[in-house]
């Protein structure tokens, strides 16, 4: 058995280590130690990969069918992403803030296109690693990094959204949702939004609707209005901006109306916002001067590219 010291040698400081030292208690999941020859094999194909060696995708390619040194070979490309994203927050709306200022980091692409490439073989290290971890940062970037890995990750985050504990099934649903849901997703999802009794878990089966389709949208609607906890009911809001339509908009002006009566502040704090954004406007309206505008959403969507308004 290799001592620690040789296995922190083989990455250069063991991800464990690294994520370890964001929280009071261990990573869940525990690949095994590698031995003298996994550690000399996985040094080889770091040192390959560091120098986009022509031989290194063979050499991935070798180590993808060991389980333990693919483990830490996954846990190598975690440790980029974190080393290059240390000190931003990670949350809900990263990727599209990134996206939106074209923000490029060869470090992290580079690391993430690696674990696309080893597709099912990383799911498990990143499923154990982050998403079942006790920190709020690692399992943003599980929901980011699977999402990233795709269809390959679904069996192991449906696993983990009927089974797993708390954070972990809100983690796991999320990460479903950037993947992409089909009708079994659809329907976890539902059974996740409308009957868990916990309201964090509804709100997150509500928030990885975003863009999923007329389905979503509707569920999305009727949480908006039949959902028990303001939390959740603004969750709905929030997430109903992604749906511009004349029924989401609508939805969302009903809603801003029932809590004006109600002096909800926070609920139309929520719903001004949602409709800001679908409007692409940072100008608050009136309850009747939104219902004008939402009527008018699917015609103005319906124009032609360059139409007069």
């Amino acid at each position: 058995m290799q001592s620690g010291a040789a296995t922190k040698r083989v990455l250069g400081a063991a991800l464990a280590v690294a994520i370890a030292s964001c929280a009071s208690s261990p990573p869940r999941y525990e690949p095994g130690a590698p031995t003298p020859e996994q550690a000399a094999r996985l040094k080889a194909v770091e040192v390959a990969y560091r120098a986009n060696a022509p031989e290194y995708p063979a050499q991935r390619d070798a180590i993808a069918q060991d389980p333990v040194a693919a483990a830490w070979l996954v846990r190598m490309f975690i440790r980029d992403v974190f080393t290059a994203r240390e000190g931003r927050p990670l949350g809900d709306d990263d990727e599209l803030l990134r996206a939106a200022a074209k923000i490029e980091d060869p470090l992290a692409d580079r690391a993430i296109a690696e674990l696309k490439a080893l597709g099912a073989v990383a799911v498990p290290t990143l499923v154990g690693d982050l998403l079942q971890h006790e920190q709020p940062q690692p399992r943003e970037l599980g929901v980011e990094l699977l999402g990233e890995v795709g269809q390959p990750a679904k069996p192991a985050l449906m696993q983990l959204a009927r089974t797993g504990a708390q954070k972990p099934r809100r983690a796991a649903i999320r990460a479903l949702g950037r993947v992409g849901f089909d009708a079994e997703g659809m329907a976890l999802a539902r059974t996740m939004a409308v009957d868990d009794g916990d309201y964090t878990v509804r709100a997150d089966a509500l928030r990885s609707l975003r863009g999923a389709g007329p389905e979503a949208q509707r569920l999305l609607i009727d949480r908006l209005q039949a959902d028990a906890d303001p939390y959740v009911r603004r969750v709905a809001a929030a997430t109903l901006a992604a749906f511009p339509t004349t029924a989401a908009a609508t939805a969302l002006v009903d809603f801003l109306a029932v809590c004006e009566r109600a002096n909800d502040r926070d609920g139309g704090i929520a719903a001004q916002r949602a409709l800001r954004a679908m409007a692409g406007t940072r100008t608050a309206r009136s309850v009747a001067a939104w219902r004008e505008w939402a009527a008018g959403v699917d015609a103005r969507a319906a124009k032609p590219t360059g139409a007069t308004r």
